[in-house]
């Protein structure tokens, strides 16, 4: 280990050069096997290996994980003297959710059965996760080691849509097959949470200095976008171009020629999609309109399939608005009975393709007013870290700019998702918030107006601290 007295500190892959300085030591062991516990529960939730080999499904491979994590987790706390959670956005939201969830739960007025059900079951573990990551990831090291645990986890994504697109295996004309990572249940949400992944493969691409691992996450990037197209999906490809418009505001002045090659490469993948799913993708303006027109929509006046499916979105929105207006409190609960209400809004049942309505179909405005904090958490964070350390550490800067574009992607996504309190987004709410906390440790986001827009330092391998240093005295 090299001492903190020198300059030549080691460099953690991906760019990030980092040293343990003495305000984030590294914790005792038991802290770092909880840690790697969690690291094992991420896997498990993004690979689910128990649907791939069945002998998996007794030892319930995920609830194992998360036990053995909060047990060490605990033990680790009453040795190292630390405090159980950290009360940063993250875990302040986490709790809420878990107050107002359980409420919802057995209080909510459409709620007949207050027992455990998938709706409180979803909430309550994605909290814990939530919590458990901001706790553990007390360093900017253990942060950035769980964005690379999920670029490793979903190298099976990539290997599942080319796999399945290669063999085709289709789920209806030319759309790649849906339940092909064992996560989700249809193509477009294959496509949505492809999307959130895509910025980690591009992170990994700018950051990397050796040319044999950054053609290997171009590569990864290229797969994706070509699984993501292949899937048919229209949320797929509204998500791709408002992540093309921040890459182009970010990127063109400074990387022309690398984005003209990436637009070449998107042609040629784009030439390697299905003729059908070509088809779909020309119907998004129709969608558009059918989905945004005014007045009362009727199914019956409808032609086509996927402007019917527009409609009946638009119509399933409506209904749980009104739904969610009559009952605003605690909405109508986490697993309401149907019966209760399908009278007067039929198609307000089920799941409802926004999870901002999703979200206050469950827990009112409790549900929306946190679903929208978790992701003002989660763009705004970032940026603030961003534009605390633009300029004298760039690597810092790229990563906190990808969890705001992976905050943009939940955000424009999330208008045609059904899955509010996805465990996705709770690590990632749960990294960001974590990484505010350790840069406000070490006083990078208080003290950054002095010497954010000062030359960056002459010496790359330099920790926050001594970087601020030499950044701010030249």
């Amino acid at each position: 280990m090299t001492s903190l007295a020198t300059n030549h500190l080691p460099e953690i892959p991906g760019g990030l050069d980092y040293t343990q300085p003495p305000e984030l030591e590294r914790g005792s062991p038991l802290s770092r096997w909880a840690f790697t516990f969690v690291l094992f529960y991420i896997c498990v939730m993004l690979t689910q290996p128990q649907n791939r080999f069945l002998f998996f499904h007794p030892f319930r491979p995920a609830m194992l994980s998360m036990v053995a994590a909060m047990g060490l987790h605990f033990m680790a706390c009453l040795q190292d003297n630390r405090p159980l959670i950290r009360m940063g956005p993250g875990t302040i939201i986490g709790l809420l959710l878990m107050v107002f969830g359980l409420l919802s739960n057995f209080v909510g007025p459409l709620q007949t059965h207050s027992g455990w059900n998938p709706g409180i079951d979803t909430l309550i573990k994605g909290c814990i996760v939530l919590i458990l990551v901001e706790a553990l990831a007390f360093n900017i090291y253990r942060v950035w080691v769980i964005y690379a645990t999920i670029a490793i986890a979903t190298l099976w994504w990539v290997k599942a849509g080319l796999r399945l697109g290669s063999a085709g295996a289709y789920w209806a004309g030319d759309r790649v097959m849906g339940p092909n990572v064992s996560l989700v249940q249809n193509p477009n949400a294959f496509a949505y949470f492809f999307c959130i992944m895509l910025p980690v493969y591009l992170f990994f691409y700018h950051q990397s200095r050796n040319k044999y691992v950054k053609g290997f996450f171009l590569f990864l990037t290229f797969a994706a976008l070509y699984s993501i197209l292949n899937t048919g999906s229209r949320t797929g490809v509204v998500v791709l171009f408002f992540l093309s418009l921040f890459l182009i505001w970010r990127y063109f002045w400074k990387y022309k020629l690398t984005l003209l090659l990436g637009a070449a490469g998107v042609v040629i993948v784009f030439g390697m999609v299905g003729a059908l799913n070509v088809e779909r993708f020309r119907t998004i303006p129709d969608s558009a309109r059918a989905f945004f027109m005014g007045g009362e929509p009727d199914l019956s006046t409808v032609q086509g399939a996927d402007e019917h499916s527009a409609v009946a979105r638009r119509i399933k929105n409506r209904h749980t608005w009104n739904l969610i207006k009559e009952y605003p409190i605690l909405g109508a609960g986490m697993w309401p009975n149907h019966r209760l209400f399908e009278a007067h809004y039929v198609h307000a049942g089920g799941v409802v393709h926004n999870e901002l309505l999703m979200a206050g179909y469950q827990m009112g405005v409790f549900g929306m007013g946190l679903y929208t904090a978790m992701l003002a958490v989660m763009f705004f964070g970032a940026r603030k870290i961003q534009m605390a350390t633009s300029g004298w550490w760039p690597a810092m800067s790229n990563l906190a700019w990808t969890y705001k574009l992976m905050a943009v992607t939940i955000i424009v996504g999330g208008q045609f998702a059904v899955l509010p309190w996805s465990p996705i987004h709770f690590v990632l709410l749960g990294s960001v918030s974590a990484l505010l906390l350790n840069l406000s440790a070490l006083g990078v986001l208080e003290e950054s107006a002095g010497y954010m827009h000062q030359p960056a330092p002459s010496i790359p391998a330099l920790n926050p601290v001594q970087a601020r240093t030499a950044s701010f005295h030249g």
